[in-house]
């Protein structure tokens, strides 16, 4: 059996944009290609708009979400955006991937210099080109305006991040931790619940630290308040946050998920642009984890584990509940 697969995070926009000529048909530079979605059978897939903190970042994000509108969704056979109230019909009987988009680093709405209200104005605009918006993660792995970022582990949450908070109050946009420093998870929760926001919570690509330790994974005090606010982590797929020489460790992330966020757990593989990226030729990826496809061998090697209960909801159905709630 096949199963119809969510998934919280791939970087194809971002790959689009920064690389001149280059197709959602590359599928031997980029995991999330269209051969690989439709072999892995994914029926949901967030585009996140990644941009690293610099100047012009707002541009390259704006640029995404026009490739999204323009080029993904344009006249296509393969691609649909979401639809918020038929979510269970796209993911179960379409033939076409639904997609979403969804911004990783806040920096792409507000240049670091630049006044706060254009991050406002600027995500008013996104969500006119690229419809709604699944999450957004203030910062990516170092500090930014917004918060402190995975390698930046004592800065937390700074002004302007509250006053994004503040912005995304009720908008049914949920925020992202998969960048944020453990200080500035800690302290968006925390100004959350002190001024009674409601803003929903997720992990789009994350794994455990206590399967295999480093500053990407998810302490499991953080695994534990996802959980207890509706949310969702999402595995990821690249090597160093699996294990650098263990293959087999990803599934004791998705054990270990099971165990502790039943609830919670989907896949955010986080499939981004390999060529002439890669460390001394070696892929970012294990082999058993490369692309797309690998969704379906990941799930087979889980079925003498797990019921086929947890099966449907790793595959889609936490995260089709999550949407579902998020959107209704």
């Amino acid at each position: 059996m096949k199963w119809p697969i969510i998934d919280l995070h791939c970087d194809l926009t971002g790959y689009l944009a920064w690389i001149e000529g280059s197709t959602a048909l590359d599928e031997d530079i980029i995991g999330c290609a269209i051969p690989h979605l439709q072999s892995g059978r994914v029926r949901l897939q967030t585009m996140a708009f990644f941009t690293p903190t610099e100047p012009d970042s707002s541009a390259f994000t704006l640029k995404q979400a026009h490739l999204f509108r323009e080029v993904l969704l344009q006249g296509s056979d393969v691609f649909t955006l979401v639809k918020p109230k038929e979510l269970e019909r796209q993911v179960l009987q379409e033939n076409r991937i639904a997609i979403v988009s969804a911004i990783e680093n806040a920096s792409g709405l507000c240049d670091e210099g630049e006044p706060l209200a254009n991050a406002f104005l600027r995500l008013e605009k996104i969500i006119e080109l690229a419809g709604p918006l699944l999450y957004i993660g203030l910062t990516h792995v170092d500090e930014n305006r917004f918060s402190g970022g995975n390698f930046t582990p004592g800065i937390g949450l700074k002004p302007d991040g509250e006053e994004l908070l503040r912005y995304l109050n009720g908008r049914r946009i949920a925020v992202d931790l998969a960048h944020t420093s453990d200080a500035a998870a800690f302290d968006l929760l925390t100004f959350i619940d002190k001024n009674s926001l409601d803003i929903p919570i997720i992990a789009s690509h994350s794994n455990f630290r206590s399967v295999y330790d480093n500053p990407r994974n998810l302490p499991n005090e953080l695994v534990q308040e996802v959980v207890r606010r509706g949310g969702l982590i999402g595995i990821n797929f690249l090597k160093k946050f699996v294990h650098p020489e263990k293959p087999e460790v990803l599934l004791e992330h998705i054990l270990y998920g099971l165990e502790q966020a039943p609830q919670a757990l989907a896949f955010g593989a986080d499939f981004f642009q390999e060529s002439g990226m890669m460390e001394g030729g070696e892929s970012y990826f294990h082999p058993e984890h490369r692309n797309a496809t690998k969704y379906q061998s990941i799930l087979q090697e889980l079925e003498a584990q797990v019921s086929t209960q947890e099966l449907e909801a790793i595959s889609y159905g936490n995260a089709l509940r999550f949407m579902q709630q998020l959107w209704k």
